[in-house]
């Protein structure tokens, strides 16, 4: 295990928990990654990195860390995991099958406690699954596309959009567009912790914001066809516009142009070297 020492900011309200590492597949990617987890809350933070490559140390008081990255906790829906896993083991070429939701924890230990916090299964199943309760100790459960389409989609609406985003909708004209730019927006959003499967399907309830995707490119349109015409087309005695930031040359003072004229007819120094013709 790595004895490096790092930096982390935690959340407020969980900086007094005793928080575990562990290593779950990412929601997107698959790739294990680490997250930590407050049993007591039930509660599943990733680790947000800002790397900041050597050029930066940590000094405290009494030591000096080299590795000057910042590690942020910031909180994550732990259904998107969820829905990962229980993908991978309920999709079929057809269709889904049913699976044992606890044996999702044989794979690893670390999935073994994620699957153990009760109050966050139990949340899993209502809003992704299709399950049944064969014992008391037994439940198997298959994805619901319709519960999972309408999971998303509700992380997806307009009023979820951080204000931050809001100068990416504020050129579209009217308030449907508008309100379609933000979905738009939340979409991307959530489409970072949704397999591809997913993310096209969800894409594709929104209808791929086609109206969105045909204002942006009317407008990239009507950006390219302002130009200039060529300077020879212009009315004589009108000049062309001048290009923005362009400086003007101021004109010549009588003394530039008595220097200027005093220089054209200069002879260079060379000249005076040179030897002369003979008669």
């Amino acid at each position: 295990m790595s004895t490096d020492k790092k930096v982390i900011v935690v959340p407020k309200r969980l900086s007094g928990q005793k928080l575990e590492r562990i290593q779950l597949p990412h929601p997107r990617t698959e790739e294990l990654c680490s997250y930590y987890i407050d049993n007591s809350t039930e509660t599943v933070l990733e680790v947000v990195t800002v790397d900041m490559k050597g050029k930066r140390s940590w000094l405290g008081d009494g030591w000096v860390h080299s590795n000057g990255s910042l590690h942020m906790l910031t909180p994550i829906d732990p259904l998107f995991i969820y829905l990962t896993l229980i993908t991978q083991q309920s999709q079929t070429k057809d269709d889904w099958k049913f699976v044992d939701i606890d044996s999702l924890g044989l794979e690893s230990p670390f999935i073994g406690k994620f699957v153990k916090m009760q109050g966050l299964k139990q949340k899993a199943l209502d809003k992704l699954c299709d399950f049944r309760q064969i014992s008391e100790d037994v439940c198997v459960a298959k994805i619901d596309v319709d519960k999972v389409i309408r999971w998303l989609k509700n992380k997806c609406a307009a009023e979820r959009m951080p204000k931050v985003l809001e100068s990416y909708v504020s050129e579209f004209e009217n308030d449907e567009l508008k309100e379609q730019a933000r979905i738009r927006e939340m979409t991307l959003l959530v489409s970072e912790y949704l397999l591809p499967f997913w993310n096209g399907k969800l894409f594709k309830e929104y209808g791929g914001f086609v109206k969105v995707c045909d204002s942006e490119k009317l407008a990239a349109k009507a950006a390219s066809a302002v130009i200039y015409d060529a300077p020879e087309s212009y009315t004589p005695g009108i000049a062309p516009p001048s290009k923005a930031g362009s400086k003007q040359e101021k004109p010549k003072t009588a003394k530039e142009k008595q220097l200027e004229k005093a220089a054209s007819k200069s002879k260079p120094i060379t000249s005076f070297f040179q030897k002369k013709k003979a008669d």
